[in-house]
Protein backbone atom coordinates (compact mmCIF):
# COMPACT_ATOMS: atom_id res chain seq x y z
CA UNK A 1 0.00 0.00 0.00
CA UNK A 2 1.40 3.38 -1.04
CA UNK A 3 1.65 5.75 1.93
CA UNK A 4 3.85 8.43 0.37
CA UNK A 5 0.99 10.96 0.34
CA UNK A 6 0.62 10.51 4.10
CA UNK A 7 4.25 11.26 4.91
CA UNK A 8 4.73 14.32 7.15
CA UNK A 9 5.68 17.56 5.46
CA UNK A 10 9.16 19.01 5.78
CA UNK A 11 9.84 20.98 8.91
CA UNK A 12 10.51 24.68 8.78
CA UNK A 13 14.20 24.01 9.42
CA UNK A 14 14.40 21.63 6.43
CA UNK A 15 12.66 24.14 4.18
CA UNK A 16 15.09 26.81 5.33
CA UNK A 17 18.07 24.61 4.46
CA UNK A 18 16.72 24.01 0.95
CA UNK A 19 15.94 27.67 0.33
CA UNK A 20 19.32 28.94 1.58
CA UNK A 21 21.27 26.28 -0.33
CA UNK A 22 20.35 27.94 -3.64
CA UNK A 23 21.35 31.45 -2.54
CA UNK A 24 24.58 33.08 -3.62
CA UNK A 25 27.07 34.41 -1.08
CA UNK A 26 25.80 38.01 -1.26
CA UNK A 27 22.15 37.05 -0.73
CA UNK A 28 23.06 34.73 2.13
CA UNK A 29 25.12 37.47 3.78
CA UNK A 30 22.11 39.81 3.76
CA UNK A 31 20.18 37.39 5.96
CA UNK A 32 22.61 37.84 8.84
CA UNK A 33 22.83 40.62 11.43
CA UNK A 34 26.20 41.63 12.84
CA UNK A 35 26.30 42.86 16.41
CA UNK A 36 29.41 43.24 18.57
CA UNK A 37 31.42 41.32 15.99
CA UNK A 38 29.05 38.33 16.02
CA UNK A 39 26.75 37.30 13.18
CA UNK A 40 23.34 35.77 13.77
CA UNK A 41 19.97 35.44 12.06
CA UNK A 42 16.69 36.87 13.28
CA UNK A 43 13.32 35.32 12.35
CA UNK A 44 12.10 38.48 10.57
CA UNK A 45 13.67 41.50 8.90
CA UNK A 46 11.27 43.92 7.22
CA UNK A 47 7.61 43.28 8.05
CA UNK A 48 4.56 45.57 8.05
CA UNK A 49 2.69 47.64 10.61
CA UNK A 50 -0.97 48.50 10.08
CA UNK A 51 -2.66 51.17 12.16
CA UNK A 52 -6.46 51.20 11.96
CA UNK A 53 -7.90 54.42 13.39
CA UNK A 54 -11.43 55.77 13.90
CA UNK A 55 -12.64 52.34 14.97
CA UNK A 56 -16.18 52.56 16.33
CA UNK A 57 -16.32 52.05 20.07
CA UNK A 58 -19.71 50.43 19.62
CA UNK A 59 -17.93 47.59 17.81
CA UNK A 60 -15.21 47.37 20.43
CA UNK A 61 -18.06 47.32 23.01
CA UNK A 62 -16.04 47.81 26.22
CA UNK A 63 -12.55 47.52 27.67
CA UNK A 64 -12.88 43.81 28.42
CA UNK A 65 -14.07 43.03 24.90
CA UNK A 66 -11.22 45.09 23.42
CA UNK A 67 -8.70 43.17 25.54
CA UNK A 68 -10.17 39.85 24.35
CA UNK A 69 -9.97 41.09 20.74
CA UNK A 70 -6.28 41.88 21.22
CA UNK A 71 -5.71 38.38 22.59
CA UNK A 72 -7.56 36.74 19.69
CA UNK A 73 -5.49 38.72 17.18
CA UNK A 74 -2.30 37.45 18.81
CA UNK A 75 -3.48 33.87 18.36
CA UNK A 76 -2.84 34.26 14.62
CA UNK A 77 0.67 32.99 13.82
CA UNK A 78 1.22 35.75 11.23
CA UNK A 79 0.59 38.51 13.79
CA UNK A 80 3.76 39.51 15.66
CA UNK A 81 2.17 42.08 17.92
CA UNK A 82 -1.28 43.59 18.34
CA UNK A 83 -2.60 46.44 20.44
CA UNK A 84 -6.25 47.46 20.71
CA UNK A 85 -6.65 50.93 22.24
CA UNK A 86 -10.27 51.24 23.28
CA UNK A 87 -10.21 54.92 24.37
CA UNK A 88 -8.48 56.14 21.20
CA UNK A 89 -10.36 53.83 18.88
CA UNK A 90 -7.20 52.48 17.24
CA UNK A 91 -5.88 49.01 16.47
CA UNK A 92 -2.16 48.58 15.76
CA UNK A 93 -0.97 45.29 14.27
CA UNK A 94 2.56 44.26 13.31
CA UNK A 95 2.24 41.36 10.89
CA UNK A 96 4.24 39.19 8.51
CA UNK A 97 3.22 40.15 4.92
CA UNK A 98 3.07 37.73 1.98
CA UNK A 99 6.18 39.24 0.33
CA UNK A 100 8.37 38.94 3.46
CA UNK A 101 11.64 37.04 3.03
CA UNK A 102 11.06 34.34 5.64
CA UNK A 103 9.33 31.00 6.05
CA UNK A 104 6.93 32.03 8.81
CA UNK A 105 3.15 32.22 8.56
CA UNK A 106 2.02 35.18 6.46
CA UNK A 107 -1.10 37.31 6.11
CA UNK A 108 -2.09 40.22 3.87
CA UNK A 109 -3.65 43.52 4.86
CA UNK A 110 -6.95 42.35 3.40
CA UNK A 111 -6.61 39.19 5.45
CA UNK A 112 -6.27 41.30 8.57
CA UNK A 113 -9.42 43.23 7.69
CA UNK A 114 -11.30 39.97 7.17
CA UNK A 115 -9.96 38.72 10.51
CA UNK A 116 -11.26 41.84 12.24
CA UNK A 117 -14.59 41.61 10.40
CA UNK A 118 -15.08 38.09 11.79
CA UNK A 119 -14.70 39.62 15.26
CA UNK A 120 -17.34 42.22 14.46
CA UNK A 121 -14.94 45.12 13.87
CA UNK A 122 -15.12 46.85 10.48
CA UNK A 123 -12.27 49.20 9.61
CA UNK A 124 -12.15 51.93 6.96
CA UNK A 125 -9.38 51.83 4.35
CA UNK A 126 -9.23 55.64 4.37
CA UNK A 127 -8.33 55.56 8.06
CA UNK A 128 -5.70 52.85 7.68
CA UNK A 129 -1.93 53.44 7.57
CA UNK A 130 0.13 50.47 6.39
CA UNK A 131 3.92 50.85 6.27
CA UNK A 132 7.15 48.86 6.41
CA UNK A 133 8.39 47.98 9.87
CA UNK A 134 12.02 47.10 10.69
CA UNK A 135 11.65 44.08 12.97
CA UNK A 136 15.30 43.99 14.07
CA UNK A 137 15.68 47.69 14.82
CA UNK A 138 12.26 48.49 16.29
CA UNK A 139 11.20 45.17 17.83
CA UNK A 140 14.10 42.77 18.44
CA UNK A 141 16.67 45.33 19.60
CA UNK A 142 14.08 47.06 21.77
CA UNK A 143 13.35 43.80 23.58
CA UNK A 144 16.89 42.49 23.98
CA UNK A 145 18.90 45.69 24.53
CA UNK A 146 16.91 47.43 27.28
CA UNK A 147 19.72 49.58 28.74
CA UNK A 148 20.29 51.32 25.41
CA UNK A 149 16.66 51.68 24.42
CA UNK A 150 14.58 51.87 27.57
CA UNK A 151 16.62 54.27 29.68
CA UNK A 152 14.23 56.76 31.26
CA UNK A 153 14.97 59.63 33.65
CA UNK A 154 13.58 59.50 37.19
CA UNK A 155 10.19 61.05 37.75
CA UNK A 156 10.32 64.86 37.64
CA UNK A 157 13.56 65.12 35.60
CA UNK A 158 14.19 65.54 31.89
CA UNK A 159 16.53 63.22 30.03
CA UNK A 160 19.14 66.02 29.76
CA UNK A 161 19.03 66.62 33.52
CA UNK A 162 19.33 62.90 34.21
CA UNK A 163 22.36 62.52 31.94
CA UNK A 164 24.13 65.28 33.90
CA UNK A 165 23.16 63.66 37.21
CA UNK A 166 23.91 60.05 36.24
CA UNK A 167 27.76 60.04 36.66
CA UNK A 168 27.49 61.48 40.18
CA UNK A 169 24.68 59.08 41.06
CA UNK A 170 26.69 56.05 39.82
CA UNK A 171 29.75 57.22 41.81
CA UNK A 172 27.64 57.60 44.94
CA UNK A 173 26.13 54.12 44.48
CA UNK A 174 29.61 52.60 44.03
CA UNK A 175 30.85 54.30 47.21
CA UNK A 176 27.77 53.07 49.03
CA UNK A 177 28.36 49.47 47.98
CA UNK A 178 32.00 49.66 49.08
CA UNK A 179 30.95 51.13 52.45
CA UNK A 180 28.51 48.25 52.98
CA UNK A 181 31.25 45.73 52.19
CA UNK A 182 33.64 47.40 54.65
CA UNK A 183 31.00 47.41 57.39
CA UNK A 184 30.20 43.76 56.74
CA UNK A 185 33.89 42.84 56.83
CA UNK A 186 34.29 44.67 60.13
CA UNK A 187 31.29 42.79 61.51
CA UNK A 188 32.85 39.49 60.43
CA UNK A 189 36.14 40.25 62.15
CA UNK A 190 34.38 41.25 65.36
CA UNK A 191 32.07 38.23 65.26
CA UNK A 192 34.89 35.74 64.71
CA UNK A 193 36.92 37.43 67.46
CA UNK A 194 34.03 36.75 69.83
CA UNK A 195 33.77 33.15 68.60
CA UNK A 196 37.34 31.79 68.47
CA UNK A 197 36.15 28.21 67.98
CA UNK A 198 34.44 29.17 64.73
CA UNK A 199 37.50 31.14 63.61
CA UNK A 200 39.67 28.11 64.30
CA UNK A 201 37.27 25.86 62.39
CA UNK A 202 37.38 28.19 59.39
CA UNK A 203 41.16 28.42 59.55
CA UNK A 204 41.28 32.22 60.03
CA UNK A 205 42.27 32.30 63.71
CA UNK A 206 45.59 34.06 63.09
CA UNK A 207 43.94 36.63 60.81
CA UNK A 208 41.33 37.40 63.46
CA UNK A 209 44.01 37.91 66.09
CA UNK A 210 45.77 40.36 63.78
CA UNK A 211 42.50 42.06 62.80
CA UNK A 212 43.03 41.14 59.17
CA UNK A 213 40.12 41.71 56.76
CA UNK A 214 41.11 40.33 53.37
CA UNK A 215 42.42 36.94 54.54
CA UNK A 216 39.09 36.32 56.28
CA UNK A 217 37.03 37.29 53.24
CA UNK A 218 39.19 35.22 50.91
CA UNK A 219 39.02 32.22 53.20
CA UNK A 220 35.24 32.33 53.63
CA UNK A 221 34.05 33.69 50.28
CA UNK A 222 37.04 33.14 47.98
CA UNK A 223 38.89 35.83 46.07
CA UNK A 224 36.84 38.64 44.61
CA UNK A 225 37.74 41.72 42.64
CA UNK A 226 37.74 44.81 44.84
CA UNK A 227 35.15 47.47 44.15
CA UNK A 228 36.81 50.59 42.81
Amino acid sequence: MDRTDKQPQMSEYQQDLISTASLDAASLENQYIEENGNKFRVPYRIVRQAVFSKVKQAELKDLEHAARLQYRLMLNDAVLKARVHYARGTITIIYNPPNANNLREKISLEGLKELLAKEGVHVDSASTVDADYDYYKNFYSYAFNPPAVREHPPYGYTIEEWRRMKPGWEKKMTEGRKLKQDRFAEFQVNYLAQHPALAKELGVESAVQQGGRKPILQKIFGTKKDVK
